[in-house]
C-alpha cells in the first residue's frame, strides 16, 4: 500500500494505534481494512481537541459574556475572530478571587 506508518502502538486492552504521516495515507489504509476486514476490524479516528486554559485573577468587571471581546481588544495581533474564544465558567476561589476558564 505505500503508507508510511510513524508509530505502532498496542494499547491494554487489546487495541492497535496508529500514525501516518497524513490523513491521506490514513484514509487509504482506511479503505483497505474495511474492504478486507469489514465485519471483525472497527476503525476510529482520533478527534483533537481544543485547548482549555484558565485567565487568573479577573477584575469584577469581567464576565463570561463580555470576556471574547476584551481579549479580542487587547490581543490585535493574534487576528482573533468572532467565535474563536469560547467562555466555559467563571470560578470564585476560597481567597475571592475570580478565574475564568476559556477554550
Amino acid at each position: 500500500m505505500k503508507i508510511g506508518i510513524k508509530t505502532l502502538k498496542i494499547l491494554r486492552n487489546g487495541q492497535v494505534m496508529m500514525e501516518a504521516d497524513s490523513k491521506e495515507e490514513l484514509e487509504i489504509l482506511n479503505s483497505q481494512i474495511h474492504y478486507k476486514y469489514w465485519s471483525q476490524l472497527e476503525i476510529n479516528f482520533q478527534k483533537l481537541r481544543n485547548p482549555r486554559l484558565i485567565i487568573y485573577n479577573l477584575p469584577e468587571a469581567l464576565n463570561t459574556e463580555n470576556a471574547e471581546g476584551i481579549i479580542m481588544a487587547q490581543n490585535p495581533n493574534l487576528n482573533l475572530q468572532e467565535g474563536d474564544i469560547q467562555t466555559k465558567y467563571p470560578i470564585k476561589t476560597r481567597r475571592k478571587t475570580k478565574k475564568l476558564v476559556i477554550e
